[in-house]
């Protein structure tokens, strides 16, 4: 199981030269293994991640699996710019959560309201197949077995695990801990080989921003240690965080759990 990190900021892009060792774009996680494909969530990372599949396999006859956790704007505006998405020949099986009456088709059509984007959704040349997921639901994408659980969010998003024959990847992106341990969370991620979680806010930033929906390194130590995760992926960095500050942050979770990291974008590892 290969994992690639395309996007790793948080609520918004980051741009200067202060941003550059840990990289601007917002939340986008490349998953590969037998010649499967995942995308988690469509943020402005996923422009360079379209660019690269293009060039690696041509541009035609793509089969590309996409799941999102939710629909902040963050996680889904890179979408249009995703260039298999205007190659026919290409197929996009698309995964979401129907939220508030929306569907994530009524999501992304939205987004590309003609008002909002010069190309509308039904404009582009790609096969789209959506698939509704739900907490407590699983997809069968093989050699990937995918989960799902609802996490603590304004609006809600999903949690996701990702096991193969290779290993176990979850995602806890956009997570608010709880006072007392998320038992239901916990579970979940269970032996994760990696637990890529939410840290957007230092421990002394925290109390200003609480109700928010993101999380701290000290809290995401703690989960990797309650579920046994072998490594700890820090991610959604907050745009005021520059690299001298998540190396700072990096600095300060290692001196407590050893394999904790803060995620670099173009960051690559195997399971």
């Amino acid at each position: 199981m290969n994992i690639k990190y395309y996007g790793v900021r948080g609520s918004i892009p980051a741009a200067g030269a202060e941003y550059s060792g840990y990289g601007g774009n917002t939340t986008c996680v490349l998953v590969t293994e037998a010649n499967t494909t995942i995308i988690i969530d469509a943020g402005t990372g996923i422009r360079k991640l379209g660019k690269e599949l293009v060039r690696a396999a041509g541009p035609s006859g793509h089969k590309i699996n996409m799941i999102f956790t939710h629909y902040h704007w963050d996680h889904i505006m890179g979408f249009p710019f995703f260039a298999p998405n205007f190659i026919k020949g290409n197929t996009i099986n698309i995964y979401g959560e129907t939220k508030y009456n929306m569907s994530v088709l009524d999501v992304l059509k939205k987004q590309q309201q003609f008002i909002n984007f010069p190309v509308e959704l039904s404009g582009m040349a790609a096969k789209f197949d959506f698939n509704e997921v739900s907490s407590g639901s699983s997809a069968d994408i093989s050699p990937f077995n995918v989960s799902f659980l609802s996490i603590n969010h304004p609006g809600g998003a999903l949690a996701i695990r990702i096991k193969s024959q290779k290993g176990v990847f979850v995602v806890v992106t956009d997570y608010e801990h709880f006072s007392v341990p998320d038992n239901k969370l916990i579970d979940f991620s269970k032996d994760a080989d990696i637990l890529m979680y939410d840290t957007q806010f230092t421990p002394e930033e925290y109390p200003k921003f609480v109700g928010w929906g993101h999380s701290t390194y000290e809290e995401g130590i703690k989960m990797a240690q309650l579920c046994g995760a072998k490594e700890l992926h820090m991610c959604h960095h907050a745009p005021e965080h520059n690299d001298e500050d998540l190396d700072s942050i990096q600095q300060a979770a290692q001196a407590k759990f050893e394999n904790a990291f803060a995620v670099r974008e173009g960051w690559e590892v195997e399971i």
